[in-house]
């Protein structure tokens, strides 16, 4: 996808390539119950980003990379988008994930920031055991 649309970003006088990774790319994160074809797969878009934003970043091209653990995903035209607790108690919002992402790209364009990676503050449930595993 980003090569079909790498002409486009190219003419634009502000192009910022968007990624949202996870923490299971992180090395050693085996916190999520997810299904290690997932961890591979975000292992492949994380490296790929990398190689993306070292590529683009000399043409003024940002690639932003946001690593978040699980997040409860809010619809943002339910009314309860914009009333999501949001303490550091509270798990990862949806909302959260976008003031950062929002925050990354209302930035001069001489600021580059790469990457956001989350801390994830509670514990993901716990995983179910394939069907042959120990």
């Amino acid at each position: 996808m980003a090569k079909h649309f790498l002409p486009l970003l190219r003419a634009s006088a502000g192009a910022d390539v968007v990624n949202l990774v996870s923490s299971v790319a992180e090395t050693r994160n085996h916190r999520s119950p997810a299904h290690p074809a997932f961890y591979a797969a975000k292992a492949a878009q994380a490296g790929f980003a990398d190689v993306l934003s070292h590529r683009l970043r000399p043409e003024g091209i940002r690639v932003i990379s946001l690593y978040p653990p699980d997040f409860t995903d809010g619809d943002p035209l339910h009314p309860t988008w914009d009333h999501a607790s949001r303490s550091a108690d509270d798990p990862l919002t949806a909302p959260s994930v976008l003031d950062c992402l929002l925050f990354a790209i209302g930035q001069p364009r001489d600021c580059f920031i790469r990457s956001f990676h989350f801390e994830q503050t509670q514990a993901p449930a716990s995983p179910t055991p394939s069907p042959g595993s120990p």
